[in-house]
């Protein structure tokens, strides 16, 4: 495909960006990968990283991101140095949870999660110390270190022949005649048969040029990371306002339900005491050390959906935003670059189109 191949330019190299990119080098697009820091992004490095598919609104959203679950075991197997894990969650009692819905829920369309008594939960976890009678076990789910897959991903895209361009900030779309023909990057025009926005909280921004109004939020979400230790829990545990994991390097990640918009004060405040809580739920000899807070930003369209497609009468521009951009990372980096190369819209990815939020739809 060497001359006749398209010029694709890649907005962003969080984890949605750099798969993106991957599959489209791979099937032999001219990839410009452009970032405005450095691999890895914004949102990506400050997820809590969880591979899963039972929080979905309905079916097909559901479906798009089972089936993304199963393309991540293809995904590593094709990138052996990819740090992710498949060790399972397990779902404590929680006030208006009910896990007795949530298992059948799942189970009717195709999860592998079941209800679980006191002893395999000690079993599963043994230095867990939040007592539970009973609790729901998702057998797939996952984690991954997200920054360090963004990193991989492009590291290979780059390798494949893509072009990083980073430390750049995009100032705009170039538009001519209601086409998308590149990027405007400082002083430097990138020209581009098309332009993939994958740039997070920044995507309404440089979509708006194209005269669509793309309603995004972006919610905060809390933090902690201890200090590494050896490993005391085999998998994720999802608690009432507590949700933890350990990390490959050995740290501790907890988060909760916290939404930001509070002073310093009173953040520095609910970090503490989530840091308390992880502490009274981890029975170990060894001495748990707060190391940091951090506040990831999580690109959230209006209806908590993906919105990942072509807008609709503007030719040469690919939109691809999403907060569930951990899970969805391979299927909708694979299903993007064939529908940027090819036209062909997989059927999974029909219902999270940008048209759903044109004026009258």
């Amino acid at each position: 495909m060497a001359d006749a191949s398209p010029t694709i330019a890649v907005v962003g190299a969080g984890i949605i960006g750099a798969s993106i990119a991957w599959y489209l080098t791979r099937a032999g697009a001219r990839v410009k990968i452009v970032e405005a820091a450095k691999p890895g992004g914004v949102a990506t490095p400050n997820s809590f990283s969880w591979i899963n598919s039972n929080y979905s609104f309905d079916e097909s959203y559901f479906a798009l991101r089972h089936h993304s679950m199963g393309e991540w075991r293809r995904l590593a197997a094709k990138l052996p140095q990819l740090p992710v894990s498949f060790s399972g969650s397990i779902y404590l009692p929680a006030q208006g949870f009910d896990l007795e819905e949530f298992v059948a829920r799942n189970s009717a369309w195709g999860y592998r999660v079941d209800l679980i008594g006191k002893t395999e939960i000690e079993e599963l976890e043994p230095h867990l110390t939040l007592e539970a009678e009973v609790a729901a076990y998702a057998h797939d789910e996952g984690a991954a270190e997200a920054a360090d897959v963004a990193k991989v991903l492009t590291a290979a895209a780059v390798e494949e022949g893509a072009e990083l361009i980073q430390a750049s900030q995009v100032e705009g779309l170039v538009c001519k005649g209601g086409k998308v023909a590149g990027l405007q990057v400082g002083d430097e025009t990138i020209a581009a048969d098309e332009v993939v926005v994958a740039a997070g909280a920044a995507t309404p921004d440089l979509v708006q040029e194209t005269g669509f109004q793309l309603p995004l939020s972006s919610p905060p979400g809390l933090l902690i990371h201890t200090a590494p230790l050896s490993r005391v829990l085999n998998g994720l545990v999802l608690g009432d306002g507590l949700h933890m994991r350990q990390k490959a390097n050995g740290q501790l990640l907890a988060g909760t339900d916290f939404q930001g918009g509070i002073g310093l004060d009173e953040t520095e405040s609910v970090a503490g005491q989530l840091m308390k809580r992880l502490s009274e739920a981890i029975g170990t000899n060894q001495k748990l050390e707060f190391e940091r807070y951090s506040i990831g930003y999580r690109p959230m369209p209006a209806d908590g959906r993906p919105l990942i497609g072509r807008i609709s009468g503007v030719s040469g521009i690919y939109v691809a935003v999403m907060h569930s951009g951990i899970t969805l990372c391979p299927a909708v980096g694979e299903f993007a670059a064939r529908e940027i190369l090819t036209g062909a819209r997989d059927e999974l990815m029909a219902p999270f189109g940008p048209e759903r939020f044109l004026d009258g739809a």
